[in-house]
């Protein structure tokens, strides 16, 4: 029962809507007949009166139809379909960065481009090609530049993604046999000759029915309804279908061409910067990965210690830490966050350098800002690195770690004697509340950053913000999780989540609730 209304829920969203348009069409003359009653309609000369009912239901039904077809031809003629739509079969991976995100948008322009210009299934071989060429010049290669085993892989994988999609969306299609679809290809010239004669038949047998003038209207306008409705959906059913194909090998394109297909299991190990941290500290599982970084002074140390609940990192108002250094935290015997304070940035290139390769080697990065420091040359000079990283040609296919700025020490904004957190941001109701909402504009405005949440973690005034940060950290925590494993797939490592490695995140959530 539950996969036949899967069946008919899928059936309703590849006919663009026009199911529930059908299901009322049926019943409604049923209903009008059961009304009025053939007898009555004849014996008591309600003849015209009937037919004029059925004309009304008619176009009542026959005007919102015409409006669906025309707004899902539109769709397919301007190529507005995104590539995260609820209507779209296929979806973005979560593991593609932001620029293959971007390519995706791309490819599925140009398949919509295509299917509007030749939407037949022999088409769909040179459709297919020219959607891999086109993501080889989107990563910059040429066409078809790719290994035989990786080529083998790509048609493998197209088809184990082709498979899900149809058993997923297409009602019934277990029952559709390979011989069928075999006996209507060799046959197709008579199955054509044959409905063109059913055609003329079903034409001479309307005349015919003209004999009766009520059934013949009756009959005219329910084959004419349910006869468009019907193919409606059929051929938004086929058009779905050819999409989704063409969009499995758009993604399974992206997933060779940014490197993940050329990966065996037998290759898989830590990342790079995971043996780094293990030269500090031995590690058995690789932990999650948070960077803090900011200008010097601007409360680094302050933070980490507030997380730690320890004084691990010396507090100081002076430049304190000019190396990197790892903190870890455990629940039990398993480690499952890496704490990596980094170098203040103070525009020294060897610096830059030091904190850009941690950064982008990061699961999630907190940008400590001080907060009555206007002056962010420094830290968008950084952002600027960043941005030219990520846009280079080599990595494209790199996730962007999580950004959470961290206003600090809020306190010391205007009004100096005011500070009686907390505060209620969404109620200016104090200047403290609007000289904290300003900060926090003009930060989010030079950086652009994922989210910024302001703090005070000083100790010599009252603590604000471990609340906001706990569940910002929690909140991240899956997203972090799949910039882990995009970076463990580049560098040869598994995007499976293993049993172990579910356990290390798990402790990891109930470590925040402990820890903050």
């Amino acid at each position: 029962m539950r996969r036949v209304k899967n069946s008919l829920t899928q059936l309703d969203k590849l006919s663009s809507g026009v199911t529930a348009v059908l299901t009322l069409a049926i019943l409604l003359p049923v209903l009008v007949l059961c009304g009025f009653g053939l007898y009555a309609i004849i014996q008591y000369g309600y003849t015209l009166h009937f037919a004029i009912a059925l004309v009304a239901s008619f176009f009542l039904f026959y005007i919102p139809l015409l409006w669906l077809r025309r707004k899902a031809n539109i769709k397919v003629a301007t190529q507005e379909v995104s590539e995260d739509s609820e209507d779209s079969l296929v979806q973005a991976s979560a593991d593609w960065s932001e620029a293959e995100n971007v390519i995706w948008q791309r490819l599925n322009e140009n398949i919509d481009t295509q299917l509007a210009e030749d939407d037949a299934w022999g088409s769909l071989k040179n459709h297919g090609l020219v959607i891999a060429n086109a993501t080889a010049q989107a990563f910059s290669r040429g066409d078809l530049q790719f290994s035989v085993t990786d080529g083998l892989k790509l048609l493998e994988e197209v088809s184990r993604r082709y498979r899900a999609t149809l058993k997923d969306n297409v009602p019934f299609v277990e029952s559709i046999k390979v011989s069928h679809l075999k006996f209507a290809f060799d046959h197709q010239d008579k199955i054509a000759t044959g409905k063109q004669a059913a055609s003329l038949v079903s034409k001479a047998y309307r005349v015919y029915q003209f004999i009766n003038p009520v059934a013949a209207i009756t009959k005219e306008v329910r084959n004419k309804l349910l006869g468009d409705i019907a193919g409606n959906v059929g051929d938004n059913l086929q058009l779905n279908m050819k999409r989704a194909f063409l969009q499995e090998v758009a993604a399974v394109s992206i997933d060779l061409y940014s490197g993940r297909f050329s990966i065996e299991d037998k290759d898989i190990k830590k990342s790079t910067i995971a043996v780094e941290d293990e030269q500090s500290e031995p590690k058995p599982l690789e932990p999650l990965r948070i960077a803090v970084i900011g200008q010097i002074s601007a409360g680094k140390s302050s933070l980490i210690n507030t997380i730690k609940g320890a004084l691990d990192a010396e507090v100081s108002a002076l430049p304190s830490t000019n190396a990197v250094n790892v903190y870890s935290c455990a629940v039990g015997d398993i480690e499952v966050l890496n704490l990596v304070d980094l170098p203040g940035l103070d525009g020294n290139d060897k610096t830059n350098k030091t904190v850009l390769k941690h950064v982008t080697n990061a699961d999630m990065v907190l940008w400590v800002l001080k907060a009555n420091q206007s002056s962010r040359q420094l830290d968008r000079q950084f952002m600027l690195s960043l941005e030219e990283f990520y846009a280079h040609k080599d990595n494209l296919h790199r996730k962007k770690p999580v950004f959470t700025g961290i206003l600090n020490q809020v306190d010391k904004l205007k009004p100096l004697a005011e500070w009686s957190p907390p505060y209620d941001l969404n109620q200016p109701d104090s200047p403290k509340v609007d000289t904290i909402n300003k900060a926090i504009e003009y930060n989010q405005k030079l950086l652009n950053l994922d989210n910024i949440i302001p703090t005070s973690f000083s100790s010599e005034s009252q603590v604000w913000g471990l609340e906001s940060l706990e569940q910002l950290i929690a909140s991240n925590l899956d997203a972090s999780i799949n910039v882990q494993r995009n970076r463990q797939r580049l560098e040869g490592g598994n995007t499976s989540a293993t049993a172990q490695f579910k356990r290390v995140f798990k402790g990891g959530k109930s470590l925040f609730k402990n820890i903050l």
